[in-house]
């Protein structure tokens, strides 16, 4: 068995496995660190008049600027991207009013308000942890380098990165870089996923982090790598599918990572 995914599974089942994970995903929930009061004084006299429209036109507005939309509904993401379809569907508004009206301000205010779940900002926890360890430097900065160094920039542009600089070529539907590392005159690309159960959008986050390992190409100077934490390690066809990974395929717990880089140098 390659000998990263034997480490991790030995380090999952061990003392302090979740207590150590604790400082890179932390489970407290996030102040969305605004109030309705700063970014729209004028709902409340909206919401008093149950100016339909305008209170479901305001709402939107405050989801795009990270507010919590107040109720759960279907169409609040169409209308999110196409706003005209207020004007457009009455009933639709309608219904979303009556649920919206059932409430008293103060309720529609602490729903607004409320905080971001963890399991919705693991990706930022981990690269937030990252710059806590390693030196983050521009891309100048970055490719003079001779030390161990992390390229700044979203996942996205690291992924441009990758393709441009590195000769990275990815499959089609492949999502960006969680890093992109050099040590001396080799580079690291990787992703990493906190894997927090079995199914659904958890079987596609793992996939798309082993998709990483076994679909892109590179140069021999660029390592891929993929950080996975969580049940996966545990069992299941996650488990069967990490233990059948090649000696080559790099995937290991983050707790690992500055072990992996060390053994780089």
């Amino acid at each position: 068995m390659n000998k990263w995914v034997q480490k991790s599974i030995k380090l999952a089942k061990s003392r302090f496995y979740l207590d150590k994970l604790l400082e890179i995903y932390p489970p407290d929930e996030i102040s969305r660190g605004r109030t309705i009061e700063e970014e729209s004084p004028g709902l409340k006299q909206l919401f008093q008049e149950e100016d339909c429209l305008n209170v479901v036109k305001e709402l939107i507005r405050l989801k795009k600027r990270g507010f919590k939309f107040p109720i759960e509904n279907p169409y609040i993401s169409f209308l999110s991207h196409y706003e005209d379809a207020i004007n457009k569907n009455p009933m639709t508004i309608k219904k979303i009013c009556n649920k919206i009206f059932q409430m008293n301000y103060d309720e529609l205010k602490e729903k607004l308000e409320a905080p971001k779940k963890a399991s919705r900002r693991i990706g930022p926890m981990f690269k937030v942890w990252l710059k806590s360890r390693f030196n983050f430097l521009d891309t100048d900065e970055f490719m003079k380098s001779n030390d161990i160094a992390f390229l700044k920039g979203g996942d996205k542009f690291l992924k441009e990165y990758a393709k441009r600089e590195l000769g990275g070529k990815f499959r089609e539907l492949s999502k960006g870089l969680d890093f992109v590392a050099k040590i001396n005159k080799k580079y690291i690309i990787g992703t990493a996923k906190f894997i927090t159960d079995f199914g659904g959008a958890q079987d596609n986050q793992f996939k798309e982090a082993i998709s990483l390992l076994k679909e892109t190409r590179c140069p021999k100077n660029v390592i891929k790598v993929a950080v996975i934490d969580g049940v996966a390690w545990l069992g299941s066809d996650m488990r069967a599918m990490l233990e059948k990974l090649e000696s080559d395929e790099f995937c290991f717990s983050a707790l690992l990572l500055e072990e992996f880089i060390a053994e780089q140098l």
